[in-house]
């Protein structure tokens, strides 16, 4: 394995870590909704599951409705997190070969 394949590995490992780091946040949003929906909670209360509802979803306690864009973000998050390990995952499986390189010097 030369220097660029290293090189290569190295920074496709630290493309898949960005995108996870990219996807943390989308994945928190659904379980947060799937709460949401399975505690039947009304945004009506004051507690912090429905502030997580007001801000995600800009829902007024009065009755207006205002425009978030929390969702784009969120959505746009997932999407690029989603890209980035899409061809860098399989990079940390593979094993560095100096092991191999040791083993057959030695022989």
């Amino acid at each position: 394995m030369n220097n660029e394949e290293k090189a290569l590995i190295k920074a496709k490992r630290i493309q898949c870590i960005i995108g996870i780091i990219f996807l943390i946040p989308p994945i928190l949003c659904v379980l947060g909704f799937v709460y949401l929906i399975i505690t039947n909670n009304d945004p009506g209360y004051d507690d912090k599951a429905c502030m997580a509802y007001k801000w995600i979803f800009g829902y007024d306690y009065n009755g207006a409705d205002k425009i978030s864009f929390a969702p784009i973000y969120i959505g746009m998050m997932a999407f690029i997190g989603a890209y980035l390990i899409k061809d860098s995952l399989i990079y940390f499986f593979i094993k560095d070969e100096k092991p191999k390189e040791k083993a057959k010097n030695e022989e």
